[in-house]
């Protein structure tokens, strides 16, 4: 079952978040795949992130990106959708969706 967790990402800033995936060691082993949308059938895509840091942190794997400020500025803001995460075991090729929630670009005024 998948963690639930809204993030906020401000246009033209760098978007640096950190998930908590519990009791799970995923630092090794594993690629992860996030995907924003603006409604969870849309076949559009906002943004996508396929880098990540992952840090086994005593019985959790907290996952870290960090997008440049130079992508989020291209963001349309404001505005809002959904996101997932997902995990792919490289073994064996099993995806596990580790996060969703929505998302809300904020317009910046400093350009």
């Amino acid at each position: 079952m998948s963690q639930q967790l809204d993030v906020v990402i401000d246009q033209g800033a760098n978007f640096v978040q950190t998930w908590q995936i519990d009791n799970k060691n995923l630092a090794t082993g594993y690629t992860f795949l996030a995907k924003f949308r603006p409604q969870h059938a849309s076949t559009t895509t906002v943004l996508t992130i396929n880098t990540f840091t992952a840090v086994h942190n005593g019985q959790h794997t907290n996952l870290s990106c960090n997008v440049a400020s130079a992508t989020t500025a291209g963001l349309t803001a404001p505005s809002q959708g959904v996101y997932d995460i997902e995990y792919t075991q490289t073994s064996n090729g099993a995806v596990t969706r580790a996060f969703e929630g929505s998302y809300y670009v904020t317009p910046e005024a400093t350009k």
